[in-house]
């Protein structure tokens, strides 16, 4: 059994070699040139050096440091971070079911979800494929413009592409589940001597972050408000606790989330899709609840954290007055996650010393914070995950890393490149991974979904 072990602990530090410790190997200094947004300011004519896995500079271009120039003809933006997510489910179609519904208990009690995704989902695990359905969703994520997740599988084969916080983030090690956050998606059912435990946790800082769903419904649902007091009385309000959706809470609710230290993780497209409504974010904001956005998952929410953030600007716009500045809608996706998440000292920012997770976006726009949340997929120029380019348009590819393990994948009628670093569990090619999800899927009524909506005709 030690032998198993350690054969499993070396795969998956080769796998984290060949994809996030590639950029070790390649000690050049890369100068990525183009509009930098960092926590305070833009820097319209910036740059942002990288060396490894570190951002090593940040500042005006004419004071580039020494090194490969690298011209993006982009906004460089950190990496987005989601922090509420369903990586395996994300390849399932839409769910649409023209019904507005009380609270999650009521949807996933009904047999058009269990038909549609359920048991779909249950048997492809089952077929022991649930590997090749999280990777599919981590690419997904990718697309959408994110460099950090959670909601993944506790695996080996989740090591390689984007950061997995809530299992494998490469902050703490070679191995994996030695993360400081924990992802809860029913808390109510945490027994008490788990709670304790994970009281302790935080209190001794084993844990530094644990994020749950609660009160997930209607405003006006009297079962899902219920759980908030379910919820304070397990001792969760406290710093490090975050909590996703509080559809069903009000602003004395939000008060003693924001004395607390507690913050919110909103979904509102698939809050808007299951419930008609979503959660009261006016109200949290104006108590000094730390927000962050997240996309849930695709079958009720948006494809990816770009979409998302696209979803949270046209809402925004039609409040009055709009409740986020531009600027705090860049954060809600980078800065606040990062913060809440308690890993902002090494991702979220654009900062000399932290990690390079970065997002480019085609330069369309004069404003750089309205360039990324009006921003659609194929503007995605690069995203790169700690120092290594992982994703993005052909010719920022090739020009920094060459042609090493890249495929070839079209989103949005628009050519990119993909690094598919294959690992034990998962087929050898995206190509062959796709096949075999969509011919599984179809053997039970589904299909591979696109990796995110477009306005054309979509390809995997």
């Amino acid at each position: 059994m030690h032998n198993i072990a350690r054969n499993i602990c070396c795969a998956i530090y080769i796998g984290f070699l060949c994809t996030f410790g590639i950029a070790q190997q390649q000690q050049r200094t890369l100068v990525l040139h183009g509009s930098v947004v960092t926590p305070d300011e833009v820097i319209t004519d910036g740059f942002v050096a990288v060396q490894g896995e570190k951002i090593t500079g940040v500042g005006i271009f004419s004071s580039r440091p020494l090194g490969t120039v690298v011209e993006t003809n982009s906004v460089i933006y950190p990496g987005l971070i989601d922090l509420h997510n369903h990586i395996t489910w994300n390849l399932f179609p839409r769910w649409r079911q023209n019904v507005e519904f009380s609270n999650r208990y009521d949807w996933q009690q009904r047999t058009a979800y269990s038909i549609a995704l359920s048991t779909p989902h249950a048997q492809l695990f089952r077929e022991g494929l649930a590997c090749a359905t999280n990777r599919y969703g981590e690419v997904k994520a990718i697309v959408g413009g994110a460099t950090s997740t959670v909601g993944t599988l506790n695996d080996a084969c989740i090591v390689g592409l984007a950061r997995n916080l809530d299992f494998y983030s490469g902050f703490y090690g070679k191995e994996i589940n030695q993360e400081k956050l924990r992802y809860e998606v029913f808390p109510m059912q945490v027994a008490s001597d788990q709670a304790s435990q994970i009281r302790n946790d935080l209190q001794s800082g084993k844990l530094t972050s644990y994020i749950v769903h609660l009160s997930e419904g209607k405003p006006t649902d009297a079962s899902a408000a219920r759980e908030f007091n379910m919820f304070q009385a397990q001792g969760f309000l406290r710093p490090g606790v975050s909590v996703i959706h509080a559809g069903a809470l009000g602003r004395a609710q939000f008060k003693q989330l924001a004395t607390n230290g507690v913050g919110l993780i909103w979904s509102p497209r698939s809050n808007i899709e299951l419930y008609g409504a979503t959660t009261d974010v006016s109200s949290a904001k104006q108590e000094g609840v730390k927000i962050a956005i997240a996309p849930d998952w695709s079958p009720s929410g948006s494809d990816g954290l770009l979409q998302e953030l696209k979803y949270v600007a046209t809402w925004n716009m039609g409040q009055n007055p709009p409740v986020f500045s531009d600027d705090e809608l860049v954060k809600i996706a980078t800065l606040y996650p990062a913060q809440l998440a308690r890993v902002d000292d090494k991702i979220g920012s654009i900062k000399q010393g932290l990690y390079a997770d970065l997002l480019l976006i085609r330069k369309s726009e004069q404003n750089a914070y309205q360039n990324l949340f009006h921003a659609n997929p194929a503007d995605v120029r690069l995203v790169m995950v700690n120092g290594v380019a992982i994703y993005g348009d052909s010719d920022l590819m090739h020009e920094i890393r060459g042609a090493y393990q890249l495929q070839a994948l079209t989103v949005c009628d628009t050519k990119k490149l993909l690094l598919f670093d294959s690992v034990a569990g998962l087929p050898a090619s995206w190509n062959e991974l796709t096949q075999l999800l969509n011919a599984k899927l179809n053997r039970w009524g589904s299909s591979l979904a696109p990796l995110t909506q477009c306005n054309s005709t979509n390809q995997n």
